[in-house]
C-alpha cells in the first residue's frame, strides 16, 4: 500500500455490489479473456482439474449471470482431452455482456457431476482490471484456494 492511503474499510453485505459474492466451497475456475475466448474461435476450455467433476457425455448447461440465464451445451472429454462451453452460446454470453480482452470470468459449479445430466455454472464477471489473485493462478482450477471477491 502507498504510503498517506488508508486502506478501505470493509464493505458489509447491504453495500457490496450484489454481482459479485464470496465463492462458495464448490469447485470453480476463472479465465482472464483473451483474443482467443473472443473472436471468431469463441472457445471456453474447461480445466482438467474441474472437469474431472462433470460428465463425460455432451449435457445441457446453464451460465447464470446479473439474474439472467443462457442455455448452452457442455462438452464433455469425448476422448480429445479437452473439455469446453458450445461456442455459439458462449459467443452469445460474451457479446451480450460486451465482454473484452483482460476482462475476468469466474465459473463457480452451483449444479453437477461426473454423473449428471445436466450442468449450472454461476459467472462473476470482473472488468477491466482483475484482481493480482486471478493473474497470479493463470488456469486450473483452485477449489482448495478459494478467492473471496469483494
Amino acid at each position: 500500500m502507498e504510503r498517506g492511503k488508508q486502506k478501505p474499510a470493509a464493505q458489509t453485505d447491504s453495500q457490496r455490489d450484489p454481482d459479485f459474492w464470496p465463492l462458495s466451497e464448490k469447485p470453480y475456475f476463472h479465465v482472464v479473456l483473451s483474443v482467443f475466448h473472443l473472436t471468431t474461435v469463441f472457445r471456453m476450455s474447461i480445466p482438467r482439474d474441474l472437469s474431472q467433476n462433470l460428465p463425460v457425455a455432451k449435457v445441457p448447461a446453464k451460465i447464470v449471470y446479473q439474474g439472467k440465464v443462457w442455455d448452452l451445451l457442455y462438452l464433455g472429454d469425448q476422448g480429445v482431452g479437452r473439455c469446453k462451453l458450445e461456442k455459439r452460446t458462449w459467443a452469445k454470453f460474451a457479446t451480450d455482456n460486451k465482454l473484452n480482452v483482460g476482462d475476468a470470468c469466474v465459473f463457480e459449479l452451483m449444479e453437477g457431476g461426473p454423473n449428471s445430466a445436466s450442468i449450472k455454472f454461476r459467472v462473476q464477471v470482473l472488468k477491466d482490471d482483475p484482481p493480482a489473485e486471478l493473474l497470479d493462478k493463470v488456469e486450473g482450477s483452485h477449489e482448495n484456494s478459494p478467492i473471496t471477491i469483494d
